[in-house]
């Protein structure tokens, strides 16, 4: 890869869509960082709220710094992304949900990692996930070493990195096409595993952005997106079907993200998290933790005790 000057560009890469009430906490803990060398890219995605408006007034507030994107019809997440990712012109791109924030010295500390290590694809950090009504961190990712996401294999059965907000990317990884177009809403798996067949993984120490739960967000219907998610492994071997060695870690993918699932469902809904269950024993037939999860899902009734088995086996998924 191409050696970086010490002070490369910076693109932070923003998505948004009706959040009037939160857009403006998102740009203002951007144009806070200490690093001069950035723009804001913003793209809108037809909100019919005030957004818009908001994104005119900083464009004409900060025009040597604001890239203004306003689709002329909702294109949907993954249409959004890439709408804001081609308007990026940085060689290093920093991602933003409209609703979520970035902490101080994010960028700077960021940059110092590319321009130390041009083998480097794709950097992340600790997120702290809060809840939104409330402001209460609920937990921190990536806050275990067997959190850490290292190389493609550990991108695979991890299930990518939480908090996209972490992530910073060279602009000469960037997959063809951008985000698939295939995925309309949870395609950012798969961008983060194909960051990663174009360079090292590199995690930064300390917690670098925030990370907003309100219930609304795409992380939150994790059910009805979950044929989604599983379609970015399909897209991710049918695009690198050389890489024969990786389809064991892709069977294991599956699974975990599966039992994930079920994980979730088994204090709502019992018969779906004995199917989800089976789905992920049948694709990785070594992990026991899955078929225990199995077990405790057929018993009638989850008392106080096997709840507090079920969340110790909640770190066994990884």
């Amino acid at each position: 890869m191409v050696k970086l000057n010490n002070t490369p560009k910076v693109s932070v890469m923003i998505v948004t869509y009706n959040q009037e009430h939160l857009i403006r906490e998102a740009i203002d803990s951007v144009l806070s960082q200490n690093y001069d060398n950035l723009e804001i890219v913003v793209a809108d995605d037809a909100s019919t709220d005030d957004t818009p408006n908001i994104l005119q007034d900083y464009a004409a507030k900060f025009p040597e710094k604001f890239v203004l994107v306003l689709n002329d019809r909702n294109r949907g997440i993954t249409g959004n992304c890439n709408s804001a990712l081609n308007a990026c012109s940085g060689e290093l791109i920093a991602v933003l949900g409209g609703d979520d924030v970035l902490l101080p010295g994010k960028i700077s500390a960021q940059v110092k990692i590319f321009v130390e290590n041009p083998d480097v694809s794709l950097c992340y950090h600790a997120v702290e996930v809060f809840q939104h009504q409330t402001g209460r961190t609920l937990h921190i990712t990536n806050k275990n070493p067997s959190d850490d996401i290292l190389n493609i294999k550990d991108m695979l059965v991890k299930i990518g990195i939480p908090g996209g907000s972490s992530l910073m990317h060279r602009a000469s990884a960037i997959p063809i096409g951008g985000y698939e177009s295939r995925l309309p809403m949870v395609s950012d798996w798969l961008f983060m595993l194909e960051l990663a067949m174009h360079g090292k993984i590199e995690k930064l120490n300390g917690i670098y952005a925030r990370y907003r739960k309100h219930g609304f967000g795409a992380s939150e219907r994790t059910l009805e997106l979950l044929e989604e998610s599983l379609a970015n492994i399909d897209i991710f071997m049918e695009k690198y079907p050389a890489r024969v060695d990786l389809i064991p870690y892709c069977s294991r993918a599956k699974a975990r993200y599966i039992a994930g699932e079920g994980f979730r469902q088994i204090r709502k809904n019992r018969e779906l998290a004995k199917i989800l269950f089976r789905r992920s024993i049948a694709l990785d037939k070594k992990k026991f933790s899955y078929k225990i999860l199995y077990a405790l899902s057929t018993l009638p009734i989850i008392s106080n005790f096997i709840g507090e088995i079920l969340n110790l086996y909640k770190y066994h998924l990884k």
